[in-house]
């Protein structure tokens, strides 16, 4: 009798890179998508909850995790997808990170386990686009990025170079 070993089921990670992956391959210019697979990169490290986080209203992640970004020189804003491993479907998401790359999310009070795959901005980008787009939150739009990043070098000045590397 031969016995076939099952597939390993793909990790998390690997789940949310290929699906960041397969979105880009259907832009047909820079688009979200495509600054993601250039620009984003695997979050994975979740810091202790900060005593000065107080936990947004649900469903907001990009106004919750702007109105921490654009005040706290300590943190980071990100903009991605992140998945949930009690069901795991990439979610637009919104988060911050600290100076070591660890994951502060003001949305979501349980997020052990939680798999992120962003773009860390600029403090100055994040402003400078909410306000020419009328405080729209959510960087990552299709008409937002294209209307005011218009191209991947204007969208690559707005990003945290420094929060790219993988810290240790």
């Amino acid at each position: 009798m031969i016995v076939q070993s099952a597939a390993a089921e793909p990790s998390l990670e690997s789940l949310l890179i290929e699906h960041v992956h397969q979105l880009s391959r259907w832009e047909q210019v820079f688009g979200p998508a495509t600054a993601l697979r250039s620009f984003g990169r695997l979050y994975t490290s979740i810091a202790r909850r900060p005593q000065w986080l107080v936990s947004g209203e649900v469903k907001q992640c990009f106004r919750n995790a702007t109105a921490f970004a654009l005040v706290r020189d300590d943190v980071a804003y990100v903009e991605g997808f992140a998945l949930d491993p009690a069901v795991p479907t990439p979610l637009e998401h919104a988060w911050l990170v600290d100076d070591k790359g660890q994951v502060i999310d003001p949305t979501w009070d349980d997020n052990i386990g939680h798999v992120y795959y962003g773009v860390p901005f600029e403090r100055n980008f994040v402003a400078r686009m909410i306000e020419l787009s009328g405080g729209q939150c959510g960087l990552l739009d299709h008409r937002l990025l294209r209307r005011y990043a218009g191209s991947q070098q204007r969208f690559e000045q707005g990003v945290r170079g420094d929060l790219l590397k993988e810290v240790a």
